[in-house]
């Protein structure tokens, strides 16, 4: 829901100021817009993290609106795996929904932190390798959660199709490099921050998601792209 402002508005004292001291600085105008890109990525990550702190987990609007998403296509029919699941928070939320789910991660530790705050007894967490699961299980999957985890990969297209044979669906939640044009600015300057977390390896516009999943045998069936996120829900050929 967008807002609606009056036409005559405020003068913002922060901003004259700055536009002052931009008129003094003696640098070319490709090194003030980097310097202003790399000040824009820099507040942008303190309001998220302030975010956060500000509203309780449960309220978060930016979380809100993923759950919201992704539970279009659950239902009870619906055995899911939560690859990469850390502490479980999706996961708990995926399983009031779903007929079981099972989130599992390298991480023991965040398994431990999942298993500790777990009460549906639907949902189960497993510190385990998920191809290695996956091939010894007798348990049969229809659904595989990617949540921010293609980012990660060094070989995300290897990763996609090992795991192709396994699932009817797949949802794919990633950072949406064609959020605003300013990352094509900074990749145009040389800017060194284009990522949204440090340990990421890639960070993926919308065609280069699509064109990696359509070569992997992924068919995108429903796409959002909102608030600096790409969202897919995907068959599997």
């Amino acid at each position: 829901m967008g807002v609606r402002i009056p036409r005559r508005k405020e003068r913002v004292m922060l901003l004259t100021v700055l536009y002052r001291l931009h008129r003094l600085l003696p640098l070319s105008a490709r090194k003030k817009l980097q310097l202003y890109l790399d000040l824009e990525w820099i507040f942008d990550r303190l309001a998220m993290e302030m975010s956060f702190q500000h509203y309780a987990p449960s309220e978060h609007p930016f979380r809100l609106h993923a759950h919201r998403f992704i539970l279009r296509r659950i239902g009870k029919e619906n055995v899911v795996l939560d690859l990469g699941c850390n502490a479980g928070d999706l996961t708990k939320v995926i399983g009031a929904k779903a007929g079981e789910v099972v989130g599992v991660d390298h991480d023991a530790s965040a398994i431990d932190r999942a298993k500790a705050g777990s009460s549906l007894d639907n949902v189960s967490f497993l510190n385990t390798d998920a191809l290695a699961y996956l091939r010894s299980s007798e348990k049969r999957f229809d659904t595989l959660i990617l949540s921010h985890i293609l980012e990660h990969l060094d070989e995300p297209e290897a990763f996609l199709k090992a795991f192709k044979g396994h699932f009817r669906q797949v949802y794919i939640e990633l950072p949406d490099f064609d959020k605003t044009y300013l990352n094509h600015y900074r990749v145009d300057v040389g800017s060194k921050l284009q990522y949204t977390d440090d340990d990421h390896v890639a960070e993926f516009d919308r065609d280069e998601l699509r064109e990696m999943l359509e070569r992997c045998g992924y068919r995108i069936e429903e796409a959002e792209y909102r608030f600096g996120i790409q969202r897919l829900w995907c068959s599997v050929a």
